[in-house]
């Protein structure tokens, strides 16, 4: 009998990396779309075009080890190298490029004044 994972059960730690735009990931634009995705460039799943969902922090309810997950959706536009893109690694790393993207996004906005209600 093989046992399988519950979904409800969340990932151990991994270590933060801190990818770098035009190092590890560009952003690309496909004529006739809304979005911008952003294709890998370095590592294990470069070539892979991706774009975000929605995004969410988990409720207080939810912490872990003293920090709040972050949720979010991701749909694999182009995947050449046939990776798993459901893999615990590859959804690892592209949550840490959000979190760059995200706390980038914050430190333009407390630049310019604003805050998260001002949008």
């Amino acid at each position: 009998m093989q046992l399988k994972k519950s979904k409800n059960q969340f990932p151990k730690p991994h270590k933060t990396t801190t990818p770098k735009h035009n190092e590890d990931y560009v952003f690309v634009e496909k004529p006739g779309e809304d979005f911008t995705g952003l294709k890998l460039i370095s590592g294990p799943f470069s070539s892979i075009v991706y774009h975000y969902g929605s995004v969410a922090i988990a409720p207080e309810s939810e912490v872990k080890d003293g920090a709040l997950p972050m949720k979010f959706d991701y749909t694999v536009m182009e995947n050449r190298i046939e990776a798993d893109t459901d893999s615990q690694e590859f959804i690892n790393h592209i949550g840490d490029i959000l979190v760059v993207l995200l706390d980038e996004k914050m430190k333009e906005r407390e630049e310019e004044g604003l805050t998260l209600d001002d949008e």
